[in-house]
């Protein structure tokens, strides 16, 4: 791979293009999660999905109208359309660094989701949604295929790690996978060190130890979240 200079704007853009997209990527896979259990006829905890994510939501609300909250509102930061068009906005700015063929991406899943979003709500709705997942797959095979500059792909990986750690932490998933995931950032740390703050990342790895993680506790949480969003600093 090559490497050039990149100027703090260019690579905030590449980070948050990383983040916004790997956003979209684990809210589908949660909210399919959420529409299995709905069809399994189980109790849908709404209230833990929001407050995970934001803004709180009615207890009592129906699956369309969670749905859609979480998937059209454009007003909703954390829904799916707002975290695209965050991830569209930022690939339109780096169209020279990222070529056109992988932007179409991201495109082309907004341009599915505003169709979709005129039609009624139905049990398909949830599903179709894989052809959003699979162009944003497409979007990070076309990156990784495409992106020859080794310290712009590592931005765009560092804001997808960022991300899923974030996410991960936030739906209490188990101390395997948020240990696999700040793995992986290590192994990318050391192409771009200068962006990363160096204490939060010694401290971030000293909490994740499996006699110490404990994402029940809310203290230990709220901790583990506030240190993963200071490690990265551009």
């Amino acid at each position: 791979m090559s490497s050039i200079a990149i100027s703090d704007a260019r690579a905030n853009r590449l980070f948050w293009l990383g983040r916004y997209a790997e956003r979209v990527y684990l809210s589908l896979h949660f909210l399919r999660r959420y529409f299995d259990m709905y069809l399994d006829g189980n109790p849908v905890d709404f209230a833990t999905y929001a407050r995970n994510l934001g803004p709180e939501v009615e207890s009592g609300m129906s699956f369309k109208d969670f749905s859609n909250i979480y998937m059209f509102d454009k007003n909703n930061p954390s829904s799916i359309m707002s975290c695209l068009t965050g991830a569209n906005d930022n690939a339109i700015l780096l169209r020279e660094v990222i070529k056109s063929e992988s932007l179409s991406y991201i495109q082309m899943s907004i341009c599915y989701l505003e169709r979709i979003s005129k039609k009624d709500f139905g049990e398909d709705t949830i599903p179709s949604l894989q052809s959003v997942t699979d162009n944003l797959l497409a979007f990070f095979g076309s990156i990784e295929e495409r992106l020859y500059d080794d310290k712009a792909l590592a931005l765009v990986r560092y804001g997808r790690f960022i991300e899923s750690l974030d996410m991960h932490m936030r739906f209490d998933y188990r101390y395997s996978v948020v240990r696999e995931v700040f793995d992986s950032l290590l192994r990318w740390t050391e192409i771009e060190l200068s962006v990363f703050d160096s204490y939060s990342l010694k401290r971030f790895d000293s909490l994740l130890a499996l006699n110490r993680y404990e994402i029940n506790d809310s203290l230990y949480k709220q901790e583990m979240l506030a240190i993963v969003n200071r490690m990265v600093v551009i």
